[in-house]
């Protein structure tokens, strides 16, 4: 997974990572402890949070799971639209970096 290996490479000072748990009931039975299994293989320092309508409204239409959203420090939304769009690590440098360079606006 390239955010994990992301973390890893780069530590987390700079980017923290959630992932939304909105699948997790809709396909079988809710497993807390597969949940943190799946979390703790690709990286410790990933927070999961659970569906909440809340939730579904800010990141709706999720059109494909997973869909990478990116947020700035102010929780400007600067990547992501809900589609299935592929990472990489130098992707995730470029947002990081974007990110740094208009904190201030």
């Amino acid at each position: 997974m390239q955010l994990g290996e992301y973390l890893t490479k780069n530590g987390t000072d700079k980017v923290n990572i959630v992932a939304i748990a909105w699948t997790e009931g809709r396909y079988g039975h809710v497993s807390e402890a597969r949940l943190r299994n799946m979390v703790r293989n690709f990286h410790p320092a990933i927070r999961v949070v659970h569906e909440t309508e809340d939730i579904v409204k800010a990141f709706s239409p999720l059109v494909y799971v997973p869909a990478n959203f990116f947020f700035d420090s102010k929780g400007r939304r600067i990547y992501g639209n809900g589609e299935r769009q592929y990472l990489n690590q130098d992707n995730i440098a470029q947002l990081v970096d974007f990110a740094e360079k208009n904190r201030d606006q």
